[in-house]
């Protein structure tokens, strides 16, 4: 790559010849050269990076466009772009309506040229705009969007953007609305953007400003530029106008049209250099102001006690970094207490998850090093630091730089939140209650009493005393959790705030917020007497991630900015790959599915759906042949985690129908009702049997001293009839997902006793010592049907896999291969050999929708006069 530092006159690029430095463009300098080939001047554009194969197709086609009123490329080079040279001044304002008219004529034109090859400019602006002698010049194609169309340049294979889709590019004051919100845009954009720099040639103002980013975001979304001066004539104001339209469809919809209207308006007849207000016309307008000024008296006589209009609500879309996608599973956003930043986990292409800042007058986010796998990010009351969960760990760190500071443990850290007083109340895991633990560090005590008939306690979240704080309460749906009110003063001070709920709640701006299935909703509460005092209000409908998830998916500040995740496609497609993750075919329709396990068989397959409301799901199993999904239960309430018996014919898994997760069993055929298996206090996961049919084993978590242990359930093929469990893997640490070998001799499971989740085998029914399998963190363990290899998945959710040998009553691992990534939530199951996978993939794409930011969001909802 050229080192664009190290140019001076006379360096040579190829076949140019370095003349002299011309300034600094968006991606590196600009140079005055000379074609040593045709003695012609060119200018020079040496990126700071190389360009890509990609990137110098598509600049080849850019090259194809031939405009007197655009600069033309010539060539492209290994880090450099050769343009015709052009001598002229940078457009400013403001110029005489005539010379006004001419330019944006000559300007829409070059616009209608390039639209018609396909090509959007996306950055717009009276820098990118020369005026010479012989008229306008529109420069730097840099981030152009290129489109098939009839008329558009023919290259190999594809015309692809030059920058990624859903990217927020361009300057900002002349973005259209669409652009900064990280929507896909179109040639309409740069017809907003026409507007911005026609506004400007007229005014010598921009038509959207304000003193940070934020404030000229809050414009191009909300407000409306000031009029036009005086002499802009009317038809010439209404092209304006509505080149500045915020819905795209209420725009000019092709340049063609745009330059039409305006040779309209340039050959009208009308004087443009003269007044709207000469003659008759400026004495009807005298006597209309005298009229509008009395009107204006009396208005304010009776009104001068009003409070000035209350700022509009205005949305902003922030999509992910270049290169991610957000993640949004345990891992919400969360806006500081001033409402200037917000904290949010991303996903690497490679997988690596991370989190980042993203100050709300910035258009970019940095990440917070340190942060690997970070989940349910909360801020310090100062906005100085945030807390989050990693390695079982609570943790915190100061935003502006240096390392995590660990504070407790935490194996399945679920919420925190951070008071003035400077404690931070947490849920260090899935069932096991909230304690408190001082920001600085020291003695965790309990923050709420514990009791066994509800273990699962977790999502706090301060009230403005810094004393109260609101959490949630249940094991499943909405039927069974409740938002509850807890105190630092006592641990048994406790009591229910709102009786059914589908996520904890967040007081923000005289409201609650939390979540009634996908709906986001916002219920007056009076923090001093510490009671509801209004009705529900919708304030967001159809958040991702909300539901059976009962975490947060959204965040507010004291100030009112909101953030959250809108539901990207909800439908999941059953889909076959292969060991390097190709895809070899699908099963039956898109839908919510999730939770995959097939029958010994291999002929069916079971799967989780959501259902209608939050919290609720159901079993479906699909015909793999046919692929045909039919309901198998039917009981209100969170059904998953099925089981297949080695027999085919019956299916084991949990419920929370009782108010607790019990496991259920369910012959296939139909035959015969729900059947409670077993039950107790504990939240149970059935994982597997034994080949023979002989022992379930599944997950119990709520034991405040073991967290989440493995046990196994004796019994002929999941029979209810009275067995009594005993645990089989117990300690002080969480292990999880136990799947006996094919042969019944060996277990294995995950366990996050090195401070992260590893898989582990250890001999069945024992006694013998544990073998670990992976060496960089693994979960959901499955074995061949052979028992000669293990799949798990690896912290960024690529699928590996292990060849191990378990012959004469030894256990070693062969080697270790990772195979495709990233796997969905929703899991995978194997063919009986190893080379196919059942996964879910998401319909629409990988990555999660942007996240939606909205400032003043509670005007939405305050009752109106």
């Amino acid at each position: 790559m050229t080192d664009p530092v190290a140019l001076t006159p006379g360096t040579r690029l190829g076949p140019y010849e370095i003349v002299s430095a011309l300034g600094a463009g968006g991606m590196g300098q600009v140079w005055k050269a000379l074609d040593t080939r045709l003695g012609r001047i060119v200018a020079i554009k040496v990126s700071d990076a190389e360009f890509s194969e990609r990137f110098a197709r598509e600049a080849r086609a850019i090259a194809a466009l031939n405009h007197p009123h655009i600069c033309a490329l010539h060539d492209v080079g290994p880090d450099y772009l050769v343009m015709e040279y052009v001598e002229g001044q940078h457009l400013e304002g403001p110029l005489p309506l005539d010379q006004v008219l001419t330019l944006a004529i000559q300007l829409a034109g070059a616009l209608e040229v390039a639209h018609r090859k396909g090509i959007t400019h996306r950055d717009l602006k009276p820098a990118n705009i020369l005026m010479t002698k012989s008229g306008i010049k529109v420069l730097d194609f840099g981030l152009a969007k290129i489109e098939r169309t009839s008329d558009a340049v023919a290259s190999d294979d594809t015309v692809a953007p030059l920058t990624q889709e859903g990217a927020i590019l361009g300057t900002l004051p002349y973005m259209a609305p669409e652009q900064v919100q990280g929507h896909v845009t179109d040639a309409r954009a740069d017809i907003f953007s026409f507007g911005c720099v026609i506004y400007e040639m007229l005014t010598g103002t921009r038509a959207f400003g304000g003193a940070n980013n934020a404030l000229v975001m809050a414009a191009i979304l909300d407000r409306e530029p000031p009029p036009a001066p005086e002499v802009t004539p009317p038809a010439l104001e209404w092209v304006l106008r509505r080149c500045l339209a915020k819905d795209p469809d209420e725009r000019w919809q092709t340049a063609r049209d745009l330059r039409a209207a305006l040779e309209r308006v340039s050959h009208s007849g009308t004087d443009v250099t003269t007044t709207r207000t000469s003659g008759h016309a400026s004495r009807m307008w005298v006597a209309g102001a005298v009229v509008a000024t009395l009107a204006a008296l009396v208005v304010s006589t009776i009104h001068f006690r009003e409070q000035p209009p209350a700022t509009p609500v205005t949305r902003l879309g922030m999509a992910p970094p270049d290169g991610h996608r957000l993640k949004f599973f345990r891992a919400p956003p969360a806006v500081s207490p001033d409402g200037s930043q917000v904290v949010f986990a991303a996903v690497s292409d490679d997988g690596k998850s991370q989190l980042w800042l993203r100050p709300l007058d910035s258009l970019t986010a940095r990440p917070l090093a340190d942060t690997d796998d970070a989940i349910f990010p909360f801020w310090s009351p100062d906005n100085a630091s945030v807390g989050f969960f990693a390695a079982g760990k609570l943790k915190r760190m100061n935003v502006s730089g240096g390392p995590p500071t660990a504070l407790a443990d935490a194996p399945e850290g679920r919420g925190g939140t951070w008071s003035p007083g400077g404690v931070i109340v947490f849920a260090p895991t899935v069932y096991g209650g909230l304690f408190q633990v001082a920001a600085s560090g020291g003695v965790v005590t309990p923050a709420v009493r514990l009791e066994p008939e509800a273990p699962s306690r977790k999502w706090p979240s301060f009230l403005p005393d810094g004393r109260h704080f609101l959490y949630l309460s249940g094991a499943g749906g909405r039927d069974q959790q409740t938002i509850r009110l807890g105190s630092l003063d006592s641990p048994d001070q406790d009591r229910v705030i709102v009786a059914t709920a589908d996520s904890s709640a967040m007081y923000a701006q005289g409201h609650l917020l939390f979540m009634r299935g996908t709906t986001l909703v916002a219920r007056p509460f009076d923090t001093k007497r510490l009671e509801l005092n209004g009705e529900e209000v919708p304030v967001a409908d159809r958040l991702q991630g909300a539901g059976a998830a009962q975490s947060w998916v959204f965040s507010a500040s004291a100030n009112g900015v909101l953030a959250y995740a809108s539901a990207g496609p909800d439908a999941w497609q059953l889909t076959w790959v292969d060991r390097g993750g190709r895809r070899l075919g699908t099963v039956g329709d898109p839908a919510s599915v999730g939770g995959i396990r097939l029958s010994p068989n291999g002929r069916n397959a079971a799967t989780v759906m959501d259902g209608a409301s939050g919290g609720d799901s159901d079993i479906w199993l699909y015909d793999m042949l046919r692929g045909l999904p039919t309901r198998f239960t039917f009981t209100p309430g969170f059904q998953g985690s099925p089981v297949w018996s080695p027999d085919g014919r019956v299916l084991v898994f949990q419920s929370n129908r009782r108010g607790r997760f019990d496991l259920y069993r369910k012959s296939v055929d139909g035959s015969a009702n729900d059947e409670l298996l077993y039950a107790d206090n504990l939240l149970k996961t059935p994982a597997g049997f034994s080949a023979d049919g002989k022992y379930l084993a599944y997950t119990a978590s709520g034991d405040p001293k073991t967290g989440a242990d493995i046990w196994i359930l004796p019994g002929p093929l999941g029979a209810a009839g009275g067995a009594k469990p005993y645990p089989f893997m117990q300690t002080g640490f969480n292990e999880a997902s136990p799947k006996f070998s094919p042969d019944g001799h060996w277990v294995a499971y995950q366990s996050d006793e090195s401070n992260r989740n590893e898989v582990y085998v250890a001999p069945f029914p024992g006694p013998g010592g544990k073998r670990q399998v992976s060496t960089a963190g693994g979960t959901r363990p499955r074995w061949r049907a052979d028992g000669k290899e293990m799949f798990y998945l690896a912290p960024d959710q690529r699928l590996m896999a292990a060849t191990v040998d378990s012959r004469g009553g030894a256990f070693e691992v062969k080697t270790l291969e990772p195979l495709f990534g990233p796997v969905a939530d929703g899991g995978f199951d194997a063919s009986d050999d190893g080379q196919r996978f059942l996964v879910a993939v998401r319909q629409g794409g990988s990555a999660d929708p942007p996240l939606t930011v909205v400032q003043n969001w509670s005007a939405a909802v305050r009752p109106r006069p």
